[in-house]
């Protein structure tokens, strides 16, 4: 074949080639506005104007723009795409829940996991009141320490922290003061600054408990366990340790449900270890 018919057949190829090239950048999606100017073009063949410049332009940018300008420009894109696709609005993810920068390390309290007690278990210690050895804790008007819960981050960050809270209680039961503050929750101060109650509404409890050998055995109703995940189970049951391990003298709680012993809870089958002890979290306090 001669050297000019060779050419031509080349350059119909090439040709053909731009065509495929052409067809496939439109059939996928190539000519969509861009994000941050709407009527802009930014189909795959306007990448290509940054070739043969040593500082590349985004082409949405304009040829006068700093380097800062365009990346400012870059990172708004990026934003207004990531809001677009969310669930929610910047204004509700902010009001739902707490930045970050608002979870300080510095305002917490790490709590070093408690000893191991070693108070041996045994069949008789599955009886909920043991009427010849019960003992109630009777007190005169204190200030008592009571845990309630508090939601940090966005999204996938968002973790709770128990918060610590001071309350004065009146003289009587210790125990039962105890309770019965958990079930009151947070107070209305404490409830604008996002503090809340991990326990249920209805929180219900049985007014008969005993302690033998430093542990205290109480028993709660059945809806302490209904209604939530085991994350939320697992903040109910730190809630109900700390409040009750700060303020009375014990090793630990055995739990009942409706006098009956349990060692999971919930539909989930949250476990739960024969003594409850206070488990290792970071306290936050107002």
């Amino acid at each position: 074949m001669p050297e000019p018919e060779k050419l031509k057949s080349l350059l119909y190829a090439l040709t053909g080639i731009l065509f495929v090239l052409v067809l496939l950048d439109k059939s996928l999606g190539g000519t969509t506005d861009s994000p941050a100017n709407p009527g802009e073009k930014t189909g795959f063949f306007s990448r290509f104007n940054t070739i043969g410049k040593s500082e590349p332009v985004s082409p949405s940018s304009t040829q006068g723009s700093s380097h800062t300008q365009r990346m400012d420009r870059a990172e708004d894109e990026i934003l207004s795409e990531l809001m677009g696709n969310s669930d929610y609005s910047e204004n509700e993810m902010e009001s739902n829940s707490l930045s970050e920068d608002s979870d300080p390390e510095d305002v917490f309290i790490p709590v070093v996991e408690n000893p191991k007690s070693n108070v041996l278990v045994t069949e008789k210690d599955s009886s909920f009141v043991n009427p010849n050895k019960a003992e109630h804790l009777k007190t005169g008007p204190e200030e008592a320490k009571l845990y309630f819960l508090k939601f940090y981050g966005k999204g996938t960050k968002s973790h709770s922290r128990l918060v610590l809270v001071n309350r004065k209680i009146g003289g009587g039961d210790k125990v039962l003061n105890l309770l019965k503050e958990l079930g009151k929750g947070p107070l209305p101060e404490e409830r604008k600054q996002g503090v809340l109650n991990a326990l249920p509404q209805r929180f219900s409890y049985s007014t008969d408990y005993s302690m033998e050998n430093g542990i205290l055995k109480i028993s709660l109703g059945s809806e302490f366990e209904t209604g939530a995940g085991p994350e939320i189970l697992k903040d109910r049951v730190d809630q109900l340790c700390y409040t009750i391990l700060d303020n009375i003298p014990v090793k630990g709680i055995r739990l009942f449900i409706n006098g009956k012993i349990v060692r999971s809870l919930g539909g989930d089958g949250y476990p739960i270890p024969a003594v409850l002890t206070k488990s290792p979290r970071k306290i936050a306090i107002l």
